[in-house]
């Protein structure tokens, strides 16, 4: 009887000190639990405070070098551009970099009582802004910002053989000037390192001081083509 009841206490006994272990882990993880939690939100609360920006936790950074080639009118006579440029991309949707571009006209015959043929030539680069719209679509759209300045020849040219072919020019004329081109892009992402694009684009250039250069004459529409390469 004595043994039976022996057995019992220590049957109870082991009982409690189970049941207190358990207790103890629960209330140990239920304070860990709210530790973390609270944590948690201390961290969220210092996030909100904080001054949010493109380079932050979470953001994405890329880059890309592009290469463009189009048509535009100068003076209303043909021409031809080329062009590159490089920039990083933030978060898939803001690009920022330089853009540089040249162009040529075809040739024309001067003022009456003037003899030869001229052409325009020059380039103009700055800086690119770049916000794209649906980056990560097939087909999505671009509108680049170029800011910058340039300048532009009015040339004689001799030996033509062809419109942007000849033997020699002699610069008769030339001019700087401060450029602003905005512009829109319809894009195609052909790999997640290649983009092929055709757009449109308007330059609007300041104000011409010489006699040879008409205020407006270098304003207008310019067409063309697009490759980018990089980390989108």
């Amino acid at each position: 009887m004595n043994g039976k009841f022996l057995i019992m206490l220590i049957a109870v006994i082991f009982s409690a000190r189970f049941t207190n272990a358990q207790d103890t882990l629960h209330l140990f993880g239920k304070r860990n639990d709210e530790s973390s939690e609270a944590k948690m939100h201390d961290k969220q609360r210092r996030n909100r405070n904080e001054i949010q920006t493109l380079t932050g936790p979470g953001s994405h950074i890329g880059f890309y070098f592009g290469f463009t080639t189009g048509y535009s009118r100068i003076d209303g006579y043909d021409a031809v551009n080329a062009g590159a440029s490089v920039a990083l991309i933030a978060n898939h949707n803001l690009a920022v970099g330089f853009s540089g571009k040249g162009f040529v006209s075809e040739p024309f015959r001067g003022e009456a009582g003037t003899t030869g043929k001229y052409n325009y030539a020059g380039g103009y680069g700055g800086l690119l802004i770049e916000p794209i719209l649906f980056p990560k679509r097939p087909v999505h759209l671009s509108f680049p910002v170029l800011l910058g300045a340039g300048g532009i020849a009015r040339n004689r040219v001799s030996g033509i053989y062809h419109p942007y072919d000849y033997d020699d020019f002699f610069i008769d004329d030339a001019e700087a000037f401060l450029i602003a081109e905005p512009g829109v892009e319809i894009e195609v992402n052909v790999a997640r390192w290649l983009r092929m694009g055709m757009g449109v684009s308007y330059r609007i250039v300041s104000s011409f001081d010489s006699g040879d250069f008409v205020s407006g004459e270098f304003d207008g529409f310019n067409g063309g083509l697009s490759l980018k390469v990089g980390l989108f």
